[in-house]
């Protein structure tokens, strides 16, 4: 337990280094936005390629595929609605940031440590959906979202998908998966030294956009966003949490991805859909503190009904 902290806490440091270095003038904040093109178009597709093992397609994979992109739709229209419908780069943050779950990089240590085996494939299957929407649908909806010049159509949409790095590599990489053929061992090797660097830019692209004198307007939104994307979830794992007839264990993996932090690519997305704010850097650092609560608490009661180590 004290090694995952210790990441998340290590997450958080990256976070502050960021911060500390931008207040010293060694960095801008307009450097985030060059950080964020190497994640979407370099990093984030070495890490995705680095982990392309973990892709499961098992029995459960439709339920919980399901479970995943419905959790995706209504958190990216909670988004859209709190925005006020407006198509502007600040409704695309909302909709980035309501709607997206970071998994792979921030859940994952927690569900190998306390649910290893059958709770990991459980949430590579629900993060299935999450990366195709995350990746891709949800990026090209917000970026439709940011302007009223950005035509939204089925053919934008298209485009849009075909234009996104990560969302066309795990595209591929699901493919494979499901005609269950295996990357080289020596491209694994070689996507992991690129995809090593994508935590760190990421937290450090985090740190660079985070601004604590903020106006009064943006705390509100800040406070916001947190609240809705919280009630949204929350009503979401007690929905699962009541359905009759889904396995224990398939119902914790999913209420723990639903208590997942904004996802990372939350924030080059955003930037890239024109946002300039500090929204996002700001409620992804919240998130994450505050995932780390609601994980906490979630294994304590699962730990309670007897689900851990199945």
């Amino acid at each position: 337990m004290s090694s995952v902290l210790i990441k998340i806490g290590g997450y958080l440091v990256i976070i502050a280094l960021g911060y500390l270095l931008r207040q010293l003038k060694l960095f801008r904040k307009e450097d985030a936005k060059l950080l964020g093109t190497l994640i979407i178009s370099v990093t984030l597709p070495g890490a995705l390629i680095r982990n392309s093992t973990s892709i499961v397609i098992g029995r459960e994979f439709p339920q919980l595929f399901l479970f995943g992109l419905l959790a995706s739709i209504v958190t990216l229209a909670a988004g859209f609605l709190l925005a006020g419908r407006k198509r502007e780069p600040r409704t695309s943050a909302f909709m980035l940031t309501v709607s997206t779950f970071n998994l792979g990089a921030f859940l994952l240590p927690f569900v190998e440590l306390f649910f290893p085996g059958t709770g990991v494939g459980y949430l590579c299957m629900f993060d299935s959906a999450n990366s195709v929407m995350g990746l891709g649908i949800s990026y090209a909806l917000a970026k439709a979202a940011s302007s009223p010049k950005e035509p939204l159509t089925l053919n934008s949409i298209f485009k849009t998908l075909a234009h996104s790095v990560p969302f066309m590599t795990y595209v591929v990489l699901f493919a494979l998966a499901a005609f269950q053929i295996s990357l080289p061992p020596v491209v694994l090797e070689y996507a992991g030294v690129i995809g090593n660097a994508n935590a760190f830019l990421t937290m450090f692209m985090i740190g660079l956009l985070i601004e604590f004198h903020l106006p009064k307007q943006e705390i509100k939104e800040i406070i916001q966003v947190c609240l809705t994307r919280w009630a949204v979830v929350a009503c979401l794992g007690l929905c699962v949490f009541f359905l009759p007839g889904v396995d224990p264990l398939v119902k914790t993996i999913t209420i723990l991805c639903l208590s997942a932090p904004v996802a990372s690519a939350a924030v080059p997305y955003s930037i890239n859909c024109g946002y300039k704010g500090d929204l996002v850097g700001m409620v992804s650092t919240i998130t994450m503190v505050f995932s780390v609560v609601c994980i906490l608490l979630i294994v304590s009661f699962a730990t309670h009904l007897g689900l851990m180590a199945l």
